[in-house]
């Protein structure tokens, strides 16, 4: 397949997938897998995504970026608490990625393995629907930490990240639209603090490789491409999650993860 064609494939499949409780980066490595994408696909063009769906994120939510960053300006107890609440929840997250690195980026060799971790995220949005509610409650920092817990088990590929922190949201009664807004916010600093490492170790000679054949003209497609499908995506999640319908997606999780375990049973 065309270079161009693989960035442009793998930006879609990243700027949809991101947002939606469908796990990215497990239909990243199927996708890879299955379109046999060699030319594209290492860790260089995975950090340019996600930087493409993180500038997304952040454009979606600026209007409460903009009145978060004025409370804390003016000392309000709500918006130091929300803050606060985003920096706790990416702890485990970092502890969980930093003692666990290797380990993590081997399961990323194996699409059975993440079939396996689809079918479990579709059981744990197919549970929203019977435990999840909506008690009005904000999220507090012991919240957040919690929420972070269910973010860290999302390092493993093919468990959602917004699937599970949102799911965590659901079960705990905090409110859609706060969920919602939280769960895309909280990722910010998890994402810019993994680019950030990786790109001090390219710098480092460490990572060199990962951005070989990156060319300047594949990375501007692939980066405004998976903010553009990415933005798309918060939209249409955010609609849903007020429709609780964010559920239904437990049975397209579960479908493919079925699916791919007898694909590769058989093959």
């Amino acid at each position: 397949m065309d270079t161009y064609l693989q960035m442009i494939a793998l930006a879609i499949v990243q700027g949809l997938t991101e947002f939606l409780p469908v796990s990215s980066s497990g239909h990243l490595v199927l996708a890879k897998h299955f379109l046999n994408f060699t030319v594209v696909g290492g860790l260089g063009v995975e950090l340019l995504l996600h930087a493409g769906t993180l500038v997304a994120v952040l454009w979606f939510y600026r209007n409460l970026i903009v009145s978060t960053v004025i409370g804390l300006w003016r000392r309000e107890a709500q918006a130091w608490r929300f803050t606060g609440a985003i920096l706790l929840s990416t702890l485990p997250a970092v502890v969980v990625g930093l003692y666990f690195e290797t380990a993590l980026e081997s399961t990323t060799e194996s699409p059975f393995f993440v079939c396996a971790c689809l079918i479990f995220t579709g059981l744990l949005l197919l549970a929203t629907r019977l435990w999840g509610r909506d008690a009005g409650r904000d999220v507090t920092p012991l919240r957040g930490l919690a929420i972070g817990a269910a973010q860290a088990v999302a390092l493993l590929p093919g468990v959602s990240r917004s699937g599970s922190t949102i799911a965590m949201s659901r079960f705990l009664g905090i409110k859609a639209e706060t969920a919602a807004a939280f769960s895309f916010l909280m990722v910010v600093p998890v994402i810019l603090g993994g680019n950030l490492l990786h790109i001090v170790r390219a710098l480092g000679q460490e990572e060199a490789s990962a951005f070989e054949g990156l060319t300047p003209g594949l990375a501007i497609v692939g980066f405004v491409l998976a903010a553009i499908v990415g933005y798309a995506s918060v939209a249409w999640m955010v609609r849903l999650l007020n429709r609780r319908h964010f559920w239904r997606f437990g049975f397209y999780c579960l479908t493919v993860g079925l699916l791919g375990l007898i694909y590769f049973c058989c093959v």
